[in-house]
């Protein structure tokens, strides 16, 4: 087709016959059937099929998929035949090099009656086969009038386009090969999630000032390669600052696509750098046996966080608007993992993760994590999970131990710090850096074999005590802890227990930590106005019916049966260096230094005591 293009009618009819012999001969090779989508289907229809023959266009690809026609408008027509444009041969290039696609062949119309290349057709093809050495074949689709045959595809109610592909043959010869085709619906189902997959453009542009260049492909999808899979780069509309977009996998819809996000600028949040990168892949699961369309519609909401607009409605009326909220949870195993999934579920917006280890086989009995998640950090994998919970949520990951960090810069905004560590120093520095900042802090333990555990609540602007002064050094609580493990570092160990038994728990942290951040006003803030007012802020909860000292309590009830649950006063040291008297305060404690707190508290107490005795007054 590059050159003069003599009508089929005009050539020997020995000619005919022996490209047919060929093609014939080549019937017995198996060829794959020609995938094209909708929209490219659409674009021939409407742009080609819509002035009489002949009319015609190059057809672009991604991978094995057909996506896009651009048509010739430059090119020369006859009733009978089409001289190929120097300008489509330009604009070919232009959109490889911009990688909108590569070129796979023509589609063209022809009268009625002719349904299948001519050899002109082949010998144009083949031509351009010569000049394209890096191409092993070339797709040459005829669109004409007439009712479908085998192997064709329908272009609506009266049309028909017929698939042939030339291939390099033995010898420098050509074979022509007629193939069957399929339709992928990939711009209707995308279309059903509110995204759009342009398919089809011509050689020229019109500038602003009335002059036509060849097409730049602007508005068109690029293609990028995942893993050496070439994928369609959907953009999903979003709001200023974060950007999505689905890449679109060229075996759709058996292989589904990735959701991908990315922040516009630096990719700071709140005041400080973000660690994740800022191009993320988010989880993209995909059922190729299941409508596609809900599918789409979710992944696409995912790839610019776009929260379901129902997602809090049964949560709203008692939390109000959590989404401007920001919360850091520290240790993410079995309390947690579970907190950070109930504060995301009730619409707090944005939380911070801290937890240096990575999720093993004994996390899955009583954590949010899954099977796929094993070896992978949990900072991570718990991302994923609340990512996928509400694709609007932000999470910040910190993956060193919190001895490493800085943390007056990782807590800097947190309206809520949530302490569910196992190394009891690093909770006490935590508590400290809270305290220190006003920041209320809820803290969740488990005792031995999970048959109880304490819930403590730390909340600077009303003077409560802080936690150390409920739990720290010298607490009654110490001897239900499991026993530190002292070749980790003084780690508790983890102890055979229930799943049930340790979320009764961690539930009572999670509806404190979510009543703390809705608001002393709101329904699920009323609660703990009595208990902040009365500084019962240490919560005992038993998960089996005779710990500890419940049957004495309620001797007169033996039908009780667990959870049960106390909260006790807890008033603050005044000699506490973290929530006594001003003049007894010290500034939040280092890495090294936490290892101290529990001395340095159980000393001041120690002299305290002394100082009584003595009825020497406190300074």
């Amino acid at each position: 087709m590059d050159g003069v293009h003599i009508p089929a009618h005009g050539r020997q009819e020995a000619e005919v016959q022996q490209v047919r012999g060929r093609a014939a001969a080549s019937r017995s090779a198996v060829h794959a059937p020609v995938r094209l989508t909708d929209g490219v289907i659409d674009a021939i229809r409407d742009r080609l099929c819509s002035v009489p023959p002949e009319r015609g266009g190059a057809l672009l690809g991604c991978g094995s998929l057909v996506h896009l026609l651009l048509e010739d408008t430059h090119g020369r027509y006859s009733s009978a035949s089409w001289d190929m444009s120097a300008e489509l041969s330009t604009a070919v290039g232009l959109l490889e090099q911009a990688r909108h696609g590569r070129l796979v062949g023509t589609v063209h119309t022809h009268p009625k009656g002719v349904p299948d290349p001519s050899p002109t057709d082949v010998a144009s093809t083949g031509r351009m086969l010569e000049i394209n050495p890096h191409l092993a074949e070339l797709l040459i689709a005829v669109v004409t009038e007439g009712r479908p045959r085998t192997q064709d595809v329908r272009l609506g109610s009266r049309l028909r386009m017929s698939l042939h592909v030339l291939r390099r043959g033995p010898h420098q010869h050509t074979v022509l090969q007629r193939v069957p085709g399929t339709v992928v619906p990939l711009c209707a189902d995308l279309a059903s999630a509110g995204l759009d997959l342009p398919s089809g453009t011509s050689v020229r542009r019109r500038t602003s000032r009335g002059r036509e260049n060849p097409a730049t492909g602007d508005d068109l999808a690029s293609i990028i390669h995942v893993n050496n899979r070439p994928r369609l780069i959907v953009p999903v509309p979003s709001a200023p600052g974060r950007v999505g977009a689905l890449f679109v996998d060229a075996e759709y819809p058996v292989v589904g696509p990735l959701a991908v996000t990315w922040e516009q600028g630096d990719g700071s949040h709140a005041g400080k750098r973000s660690p994740r990168p800022e191009l993320t892949a988010l989880p993209s699961p995909w059922d190729p046996t299941a409508s596609p369309q809900g599918q789409l519609a979710g992944l696409a909401r995912a790839a610019v966080g776009r929260r379901m607009s129902d997602a809090t409605d049964r949560v709203w009326p008692l939390v109000g608007d959590l989404s401007s909220r920001h919360a850091v949870v520290c240790g993410l195993g079995s309390v947690g993992s579970c907190i950070a999934e109930h504060l995301v579920r009730s619409g707090v917006g944005s939380l911070t993760l801290i937890d240096p280890d990575t999720v093993d086989g004994a996390n899955l009995a009583r954590t949010v994590y899954a099977a796929a998640d094993v070896g992978m950090r949990k900072t991570t994998a718990l991302a994923r999970r609340l990512r996928a919970v509400d694709p609007a949520v932000r999470v910040d990951e910190y993956q060193e131990p919190l001895g490493n960090l800085g943390l007056a810069e990782v807590l800097e905004g947190a309206d809520l710090v949530v302490g569910a560590t196992d190394d009891m120093a690093e909770q006490a520095v935590l508590a400290h850096h809270a305290y220190a900042a006003g920041i209320p802090m809820v803290a969740c333990a488990l005792y031995r074999a999970a048959a109880a555990g304490e819930v403590v609540l730390s909340v600077p602007e009303a003077q409560t005590a802080c936690w150390n002064c409920a739990v720290g050094s010298g607490g009654g609580s110490g001897a239900h802890r499991p026993d530190p493990d002292y070749g980790l570092d003084g780690r508790l160990v983890g102890e055979a227990a229930l799943g049930p038994s340790i979320h009764l728990v961690t539930c009572a942290a999670s509806q404190a930590a979510i009543g703390i951040l809705a608001g002393s006003s709101s329904s699920a803030g009323v609660p703990l106005r009595r208990l902040i007012r009365e500084r019962r802020t240490l919560g005992l909860v038993s998960t089996a019916p005779d710990w500890g000292f419940f049957p004495k309590v309620i001797p007169s009830m033996p039908h009780q049966y667990a959870p049960q649950s106390v909260w006790a006063v807890v008033k603050s040291d005044p000699a506490c260096p973290i929530c006594g008297d001003i003049s007894h305060r010290t500034p939040p404690l280092t890495s090294a230094q936490g290892l101290e707190v529990t001395g340095i508290i159980e000393k001041l107490r120690d002299e305290a005591a002394v100082t009584q005795e003595e009825g020497v007054p406190k300074g």
